[in-house]
């Protein structure tokens, strides 16, 4: 074999990406219309307003949109919609993996993007390039390409705004790492393997190597929610998943989320959305929509 003499060689790493287009869609909705309270893991959404106004609560905080508005729900936000009169938006979310970049997501306070935002006219340009090549069904490739210019523009905006990661990355991630862990937890099937309700957090800290007041201080720093908070929330949206998706008894949803007895979950299950679940399972079929089931990864 010749022996070869590179001048100047350098070494790039190896890399991948991937990235998911979940519920992307547009819909005329009538006054009175609403989308009730939930969150999406380890995703985010983008809103985009196109005709008359939308009423937004992001953790609490009350947003009001109007056309050409755009709202970005960073992951594990909790949020609700309502128009009071008739509206037409478009909505997509996207699953990405890279937890630093939806950790400063979730950090830059980028909400709404309104029409005077400086960031507003390119991204919401970007936001519409994507949608009119979903309507025309162009290729994966030309659709992927919108999305990373989309990308590569929030996160031009994030370096504007936040300081460039450090070395530190697994630090940086460490509220990540313990959302994974949470929804590992929800999504356990087997009953028999699922550790004591009242140890979980402390299980999941010392899985990850760092203290159980350490891991609630960084989850709430990000995400402005409990980890206990999460869980329930999580619970919430894999039943309502469950009884839209599929055919399973009662009582094996209630199982399948941490209920022994069917009573307890269909109590919780009532308070949680204000109906039993039979009758969401009848009423709600559209809800599916914002619905994502949870995976162990």
């Amino acid at each position: 074999m010749a022996d070869h003499h590179w001048e100047d060689y350098v070494p790039f790493p190896n890399s991948k990406s991937e990235a998911y287009l979940y519920g992307a869609h547009s819909a005329a909705v009538p006054a009175g219309w609403a989308c009730g309270r939930h969150l999406h893991h380890l995703m985010f959404e983008l809103n985009l307003v196109l005709e008359g106004t939308q009423l937004t609560e992001i953790s609490g905080i009350p947003y009001r949109q109007e056309a050409g508005d755009l709202l970005l729900v960073p992951p594990m936000r909790l949020h609700s919609f309502r128009s009071e009169a008739p509206l037409r938006y478009f909505v997509l979310h996207v699953q990405i993996d890279d937890p630093a970049f939806l950790q400063r997501l979730a950090e830059s306070g980028l909400l709404l993007i309104d029409r005077g935002h400086p960031l507003n006219r390119k991204l919401v340009a970007a936001v519409q390039a994507l949608r009119e090549r979903m309507t025309q069904g162009a290729s994966r490739i030309r659709l992927y390409r919108s999305l990373y210019e989309m990308l590569d523009l929030l996160e031009s905006e994030l370096n504007r705004i936040l300081p460039v990661p450090g070395a530190s990355k697994e630090n940086l991630s460490l509220p990540a790492r313990i959302a994974r862990e949470i929804e590992a937890f929800v999504a356990v099937q087997v009953d028999e393997d699922r550790e004591k309700e009242e140890n979980w957090m402390e299980s999941i800290a010392r899985r990850l190597g760092y203290s159980r007041r350490h891991c609630y201080r960084a989850f709430m720093g990000t995400f402005r929610m409990s980890p206990r908070d999460y869980l329930f929330v999580l619970r919430q949206q894999e039943a309502m998943h469950l009884l839209l998706s599929g055919g399973d008894s009662l009582e094996r949803i209630a199982l399948r989320i941490g209920y022994d007895n069917v009573q307890s979950f269909i109590r919780q299950f009532s308070k949680w959305t204000g109906t039993t679940p039979g009758q969401f399972r009848k009423q709600k079929r559209d809800e599916l929509v914002y619905l994502t089931r949870l995976e162990v990864r």
